[in-house]
C-alpha cells in the first residue's frame, strides 16, 4: 500500500501523525499535569512501580536505578538531583552507596496527580467506550514500536 501512495500523500500522513503527538505531548496534557511535570511525574511512576520508591522506608540506590531504567549513572543523578531540588525525593548515602526515598511532597504530589488523572482518563472513557479507548492505546503502541524499529534503522545508515 505505501508503495502506490505518492510523496504527497505520504507527507499528509506524515505531518497528521507528527501534529497529534506534538498536540497530545504538549497542549492538552499541560491542563493536566497543572503541579508536577510529566517528565517528572514518568520518572517518579517508573521508580514506584519498578523500585519500589513509594513503600514506607523503602530507599532505592542509584546503581540499581541505573540497571532497571538501562541509563547511565551520571544521568540517573542528573535526574534524581532535579527530583531532589523539586523536594520530591530525598538523597543520602550509606555504606552501600547513594540511595534515594520518596519525600512527603513527592508521596503527594503523586497522589493528587493521579487523582486529577483518574478522573481525567475516566472522563475520555465515559466518552470514547473503554473498549475503542483500549484499541487506540494497544495501536498507539504498535505504532510507536514501528517507528522505533524504523528510526533506527535510519540511524543504522539505512
Amino acid at each position: 500500500m505505501a508503495d502506490t501512495l505518492k510523496k504527497e500523500e505520504l507527507m499528509v500522513l506524515a505531518n497528521r501523525m507528527i501534529r497529534l503527538r506534538y498536540s497530545i505531548d504538549s497542549n492538552h496534557m499541560e491542563k493536566v499535569f497543572r503541579d508536577i511535570s510529566i517528565a517528572d511525574y514518568v520518572v517518579l511512576l517508573r521508580l514506584s512501580r519498578k523500585m519500589g520508591i513509594h513503600e514506607p522506608e523503602a530507599k532505592v540506590y542509584l546503581s540499581d536505578i541505573s540497571k532497571e531504567l538501562e541509563i547511565p549513572i551520571n544521568r540517573v543523578s542528573q535526574m534524581v538531583q532535579n527530583l531532589q531540588n523539586k523536594g520530591y525525593v530525598y538523597w543520602e548515602h550509606d555504606a552501600q552507596g547513594t540511595y534515594i526515598y520518596l519525600s512527603e511532597i513527592g508521596s503527594e504530589a503523586m497522589e493528587k496527580q493521579q487523582t486529577i488523572l483518574s478522573k481525567f482518563i475516566r472522563n475520555v472513557i465515559d466518552r470514547m467506550g473503554w473498549e475503542e479507548f483500549v484499541h487506540v492505546l494497544d495501536e498507539m503502541n504498535e505504532l510507536e514500536l514501528i517507528i522505533e524499529a524504523e528510526a533506527d534503522n535510519l540511524s543504522d545508515g539505512e
